[in-house]
């Protein structure tokens, strides 16, 4: 271990004047005024937020909020710092902003009296003094006149003081940990700035350390991916320790893999990527040998098992400390210094970064176990969802699922098209109560049942009833709803009926609702026996028959009615020619929602009709898992199907997109490839279906490339986006569809 790293103290900067200036200013407070907490807020350098720069150490000093919006005027220190005044609110008036923004509650857990005082010195805003009192200021015992003007006096002379250090070249940004002094006596003050800088120097506080815990410990509660740790890393762990590069690494496979890297270059993540933890390394040494190391450049073996020299980096000291969770290592954290450092942090930063280093090790761990049980959850609903919707020329469907985030990311929603057996189409989608793997498993059953009723001849109502039969009989716990539409496509009848669920939307033409009068029956699984009833009604050629599930619906933000107007709004005014963008646009609003309480599922058609001398042409081919061979062929059958429809002026473009589509899809999904051709007046359409549900991006370069998996399906995209009139990809069933559009070139006269 190398003794010739010099570190940064993890409490921020070392002591400077502004240090000392803020510092007597806020002792000064503190001899003072009986408060709880004081603190001095400086803007963040990179966004519109105030950072604590320096703080007093009570006991209570770990309340004070780390960072606050300027623009927030909610906050006292927020309008200060806007209005460049001081800004006082007692108790009472705090309790009503926490019921307001209840995470306000975490720094102020019990009645609060709040002074907030602007750092305003020629026509320059420095930052803000913040004053609590909690406890001892009741509602009935508010901050009195003179302590705001003593307040008021202290800000004015820091202010000054700040202003000839900024314009002497010193920063006057927030440091990325704040620096916690501990109190003394006023009258220690009159020994002037020698004496207080040694008062600061003896040492970090407890709080510091509480304080950067706190602050880890509440980012690393909201991550739900492995960025999210990474992000957390950045900003408590690399930016506070002076770090200028970090790395995590987890254990899988008896293997080092890179979850998250910052400042480091793709070579070098590309090189610590893969090691095997049986090769004796600074970073799987941290694994197997559970301990941290700290090396100078020159104590650092030669890279070996590549052709590149040792990459530049080198020449930086780094140090190489494990991940422990569940009594165990897990992996281990790569943290790159400065290359002029030469001193060996303090044992109290190394003690502070490897508890730090634990909880990030803890989370990684959550992470993972949350992303398997997260896969296998929808592995089962994919499983239960059709693998594909039936290609007709009188239809165009598309359908739509997003499962909840909230709580099992499994649950009842689904959808189906059943062929009947007099050549009629039939469309069905149902929603089984909760969200559990319980619940899926009634949802199986549920569409079982409707495809076996169904193939069988039965109608709509009859289908219903018998499913409400065999629900109890199976004993099923979990109510259910379902909709039945069966379509004749030749005479354009449509027979609907519907148990607990809400009819279907149907939109005979653009900008146009036709009222469908069905009698929504009580949901399946009852127990009651129910006689449902059901409703025809002719469909005319370019309609659009939209059935849901109410996870489509905002019902908490709009109410059930306006929710449904607006959704059969958009379902009229939307995209009629292209199904895809005009599913998209559906759930578009629901997509932009990080969590999502409840499943969606939707399924659109648009009935054409069948009219001799315009029908649609289509034509199908399969592709099977792992085929590539079969890439070839799949230009030839294009080439054939496209001078069969007359439309050989796109050969060669749809010829080069749908090799590399239909390539992708077969390397990286890794699953059989479903190949669909429509012809229609003004173009052909090309859809290609796999069973990931990953959607392609078109990627020129990737920060981090060797951790992207669409980095190298992406390049091949950049050609269909350069040559498609149009393209998307919607998830469909068990997977998705990457659908190509191709005008027509106008013929000239």
């Amino acid at each position: 271990m190398s003794t010739g790293i010099e570190a940064v103290p993890a409490s921020g900067r070392p002591r400077s004047p502004r240090d000392l200036a803020v510092a007597s200013a806020l002792l000064d407070l503190a001899g003072k005024l009986a408060a709880t907490t004081y603190a001095a807020y400086l803007p963040v350098a990179d966004r519109p937020a105030l950072g604590v720069a320096m703080a007093v150490d009570t006991p209570c000093a770990f309340t004070i909020p780390s960072e606050l919006d300027v623009d927030d005027l909610r906050l006292p220190t927020a309008r200060a710092f806007q209005s460049g005044d001081l800004v006082a609110v007692q108790a009472a008036e705090m309790r009503k902003l926490t019921r307001q923004v209840p995470a306000h509650f975490l720094h102020n857990p019990f009645p609060t009296a709040v002074a907030s005082v602007a750092l305003v010195a020629g026509g320059r805003t420095f930052g803000c003094l913040s004053v609590h009192w909690s406890r001892t200021k009741a509602p009935d015992d508010p901050v009195t006149p003179e302590e705001l003007q003593h307040l008021r006096r202290i800000a004015q002379k820091l202010a000054g003081e700040l202003l000839l250090l900024a314009d002497s070249g010193l920063p006057m940004d927030a440091p990325p940990i704040p620096l916690f002094i501990p109190p003394v006596p006023a009258e220690s003050l009159s020994t002037g700035a020698p004496a207080l800088s040694a008062r600061l120097g003896r040492g970090l506080t407890g709080t510091t350390f509480l304080y950067q815990l706190k602050r880890l410990s509440a980012e690393l509660a909201a991550a739900v991916h492995a960025r999210d740790v990474l992000t957390a890393a950045q900003d408590q762990i690399m930016a506070p320790f002076g770090a200028g590069a970090l790395m995590l690494c987890r254990v899988q496979d008896e293997r080092l893999r890179v979850v998250g890297a910052s400042g480091f270059s793709r070579e070098e993540v590309g090189r610590v990527d893969g090691l095997p933890l049986s090769r004796s390394t600074p970073e799987t040494d941290a694994v197997t040998r559970v301990e941290a190391r700290l090396q100078q450049p020159s104590d650092r073996p030669a890279h070996t098992g590549t052709s590149h020299p040792a990459p530049a980096l080198d020449t930086h000291p780094r140090a190489y400390m494990p991940l422990i969770a569940n009594g165990r290592a897990i992996g281990c954290c790569i943290l790159e210094f400065p290359a002029q450092w030469r001193r060996l942090p303090a044992d109290e930063d190394i003690a502070l970064a490897v508890l730090m280093l634990g909880q990030i090790g803890q989370t990684l761990e959550r992470i993972h176990a949350h992303e398997l049980e997260h896969a296998l959850a929808r592995t089962m609903q994919q499983s239960l969802l059709p693998p594909s919707l039936p290609l007709r020329p009188e239809t165009v469907v598309t359908s739509r699922y997003l499962p909840a985030t909230a709580g099992a990311a499994v649950g009842g929603d689904w959808y189906d098209i059943v062929p009947l057996p007099d050549g009629g189409i039939g469309l069905a989608i149902g929603d089984v109560e909760g969200h559990s793997v319980e619940a899926a498993g009634v949802m199986g059953h549920l569409r079982s049942a409707v495809l076996a009723y169904a193939s069988e001849g039965h109608e709509p109502a009859t289908v219903l009833e018998r499913i409400d039969a065999l629900l109890r009989v199976l004993g099923a716990s979990r109510y259910a709803t379902c909709c039945c539409l069966w379509l004749d496509p030749v005479t354009g009848v449509a027979k609907t009926a519907t148990a607990g669920h809400p009819p279907p939307l149907i939109s005979p033409a653009p900008g146009k609702l036709t009222a469908l009068d069905v009698p929504v029956g009580p949901p399946l699984g009852l127990g009651n026996g129910h006689h449902y009833e059901q409703r025809e009604i002719v469909l005319t050629s370019g309609s659009i028959i939209a059935l849901f599930t109410d996870g489509l619906l905002e019902t908490r933000a709009l109410g059930l009615d306006a929710a449904l107007a607006r959704l059969a709004d958009r379902l009229a005014a939307g995209n009629r020619e292209n199904m895809d963008m005009l599913a998209d646009g559906l759930i578009s609003d629901r997509q932009r929602h990080k969590i999502l309480d409840d499943d969606l599922a939707l399924l659109l058609m648009r009935y054409d009709g069948v009219q001799p001398g315009e029908q649609q042409d289509v034509a199908r081919l399969f592709v099977q898992r792992y085929d590539l061979q079969a890439v070839a062929s799949t230009r030839h059958y294009l080439r054939d199907v496209l001078k069969r429809w007359g439309s050989e002026a796109l050969l060669d473009d749809l010829q080069l997109m749908l090799s590399e589509v239909v390539t992708n899809a077969l390397i990286h999904a890794q699953s059989d490839v479903d190949i669909r051709m429509r012809r229609h007046a003004g173009g052909v359409r090309v859809e290609v279906q796999d069973s990931s549900p990953q959607p392609p991006i078109p990627t020129v370069i990737i920060a981090n490339e060797a951790m992207n998996a669409e980095a190298e399906s992406g390049r091949g995209l950049l050609i269909v986006d350069a040559l498609a009139t149009a393209w998307g990809s919607s998830p469909a069933g068990r997977g998705k569809t990457t659908w190509i559009e191709m005008a027509l070139p106008e013929q000239s006269s």
